[in-house]
């Protein structure tokens, strides 16, 4: 299994609509990229390592998938779309990580 992670560095006065984020977009990228896309997460920054420190990354998804050819299978035929909806939440240019997922324990609460 790949994870795609797309982040987007904290900058001063920049715009990210978290709300839009979660509600509209990833739902929009899950939707079109059908069965190739195994789930996703999305997260807010709120802190960096140092206490009262600003976030490295103000928000990011991480988008899972059996494989970088699913991914690619997913996403290329609607990429236009998708990074068009972009402008809609954020005028920060995102960075993609992909990586190849090892682990992925949780713990019961």
């Amino acid at each position: 299994m790949i994870k795609v992670s797309v982040l987007y560095a904290y900058e001063e006065g920049a715009r990210f609509d978290h709300d839009y984020y979660r509600d509209k977009h990833l739902p929009l990228v899950q939707e079109l990229m059908g069965s190739y896309c195994k789930g996703y997460s999305v997260d807010r920054g709120i802190g960096g390592a140092t206490p009262g420190s600003e976030p490295r990354y103000i928000g990011m998804c991480h988008i899972y998938c059996d494989s970088i050819e699913d991914f690619e299978a997913g996403m290329g035929p609607h990429s236009k779309q998708i990074n068009a909806d972009i402008t809609n939440y954020t005028d920060l240019i995102p960075e993609i990580q992909i990586s190849e997922v090892r682990a992925d324990v949780k713990t019961a609460r």
